[in-house]
């Protein structure tokens, strides 16, 4: 736990959970998109690979998290009682 009450490990499991939900989406979109183009639907299918691409950006933009809460861990100072 944080000095200031922030728990560092819960906050990276719920990141973590955050990224792997992400990742999930862009599987279902992309089983989807598939079903979707057997069938000749191309304007859903269009959708979801516009869809895939968003999650793919958000995925990305997660990439180092766990770097990013150990380096914002150790910048914050402490709290003294005085």
């Amino acid at each position: 736990m944080h000095d200031v009450g922030m728990n560092m490990s819960q906050l990276a499991m719920t990141v973590k959970q955050i990224d792997d939900t992400i990742e999930l989406a862009h599987d279902w979109a992309h089983e989807l998109t598939h079903a979707t183009e057997s069938f000749e639907m191309d304007r859903i299918a269009h959708k979801l690979e516009q869809a895939m691409v968003a999650l793919g950006e958000a995925h990305a933009a997660l990439e180092g998290y766990e770097e990013a809460i150990e380096a914002d861990h150790n910048s914050v100072g402490s709290v003294r009682l005085v």
